[in-house]
């Protein structure tokens, strides 16, 4: 496995070193008999299980780098309604929402469905909303081997027979546990359906998106086409084509974010090629690395920004990439084609750039002044999740929801 980077002198990361110990599954499985799921009213991150005494199971908190979630240690449950099951506690929402946070993170417990033991386990997650699992979730715990009909989600607290707590085979960007292998090799063998053609090079392409946040990256694509990668457009294409895409091929290429991590899914000895899209440090190439380290690929790591306001990796500041200096030299060195005008500076995408920054800023002024009425509106939602909501409508209306 190695990692190379064609990046600016101040543009740096130092994986870390530390070392962690593998899942042992016949102890890092807590049975908590007559435990409490608690779904917090407030702030889904807050979810955890409690023992019949009303103490925090500490393995239930959800754990994320360096800061993890903090808990009441103990609460009264005598209320809480009581079901007679077993079931198997696999988080909170904030997790199974976004499909690269569910990939690298809310697939951490899901290892313990590899052992027959919790084979016919009801599996449960927890929401602070009434709102349903997004189809992928379903769809990967159903390669897990997980009936639609063992899934459970709360809504409210409830206490259950006996939970199974398993302990979380990844932590943000800390590590990932070499037994999350078993756990995507799984899930693509499941999902790899043979009807779908594959391709050793995939460029995997956010220009089709058209959200206003991400510029420039048509020019860079054509210099990949031009080299034997094909273009993907992920999110037009069902999970299984992708699952399947990833699993067959030999490279991998994109620019920085959920759509590497299907990375996870590619077999041992071949190479992603992650293209940062921001100009300062900020980068998710900490969890991109772990993704590789675990699979065994080589990553190279290349600046891609020619941003003129510097953004930040999670941000809804529009970016732009294009065909930097560092570009060039990785082209030159794989021994990339291309010509003059490829690499030229593509004056029309950096305007629509530059007219796109434009409207966000005004937008962002127009937040400012409104921001105050609106926190005070809101105010009638009495929790915390209450608040947001209105917020989040308001915004909407407004159309400040990306901003």
């Amino acid at each position: 496995m190695s990692f190379i980077s064609y990046q600016p002198d101040n543009i740096s990361f130092v994986p870390n070193s530390k070392k962690y110990l593998d899942i042992n599954p016949d102890k890092d499985v807590i049975s908590i008999e007559n435990g409490a799921i608690i779904v917090s009213k407030n702030y889904c991150h807050k979810s955890g299980v409690y023992d019949f005494d009303g103490f925090l199971c500490p393995e239930s908190i959800m754990l994320r780098g360096e800061e993890n979630m903090p808990l009441k240690t103990q609460i009264n449950i005598s209320k809480i309604p009581f079901v007679n099951e077993t079931v198997l506690y696999l988080g909170t929402a904030y997790l199974f929402q976004h499909f690269g946070h569910f990939l690298v993170e809310g697939l951490a417990r899901t290892w313990a469905l590899l052992y027959k033991k919790y084979k016919n386990v009801k599996v449960v997650v927890s929401y602070e909303t009434n709102v349903d699992m997004p189809m992928f979730v379903r769809k990967f715990l159903n390669a897990l081997g997980v009936a639609d009909e063992n899934i459970l989600i709360l809504h409210k607290s409830v206490r259950f027979a006996r939970v199974f707590v398993p302990r979380q085979a990844i932590n943000g960007d800390l590590y990932m546990l070499p037994i999350m292998n078993k756990v995507y090799d799984k899930i693509a063998n499941s999902l790899t359906n043979k009807k779908y053609k594959t391709y050793d090079k995939i460029y995997l392409s956010r220009s089709a998106m058209n959200d206003g946040r991400t510029f420039g990256e048509v020019s860079v694509e054509k210099i990949f086409a031009k080299n034997g990668f094909k273009i993907i457009y992920p999110e037009k294409l069902p999970l299984e084509q992708q699952i399947t895409l990833a699993r067959n091929c030999k490279e991998m290429a994109g620019t920085a974010g959920t759509a590497l991590h299907l990375a996870a899914f590619m077999k041992p000895g071949n190479r992603v090629i992650q293209i940062k899209r921001n100009s300062t440090e900020s980068d998710n190439i900490s969890t991109q690395k772990l993704i590789c380290d675990l699979r065994k690929l080589d990553i190279v790591w290349i600046y891609g920004s020619v941003e003129t306001t510097q953004t930040l990796h999670f941000t809804k500041v529009p970016q732009i990439i294009g065909i930097t200096p560092y570009l060039i030299k990785f082209f030159d060195e794989n021994k990339f084609k291309y010509t003059c005008t490829d690499v030229a500076f593509d004056d029309k995408e950096f305007a629509r750039y530059k007219r796109q920054l434009h409207r966000y800023n005004i937008r962002k002024n127009y937040k400012k002044i409104v921001n105050p009425f609106i926190k005070l509106i809101s105010f009638f939602g009495i929790t915390r999740y209450g608040r947001q909501v209105i917020r989040e409508y308001l915004y909407k209306r407004l159309g400040l929801q990306n901003i």
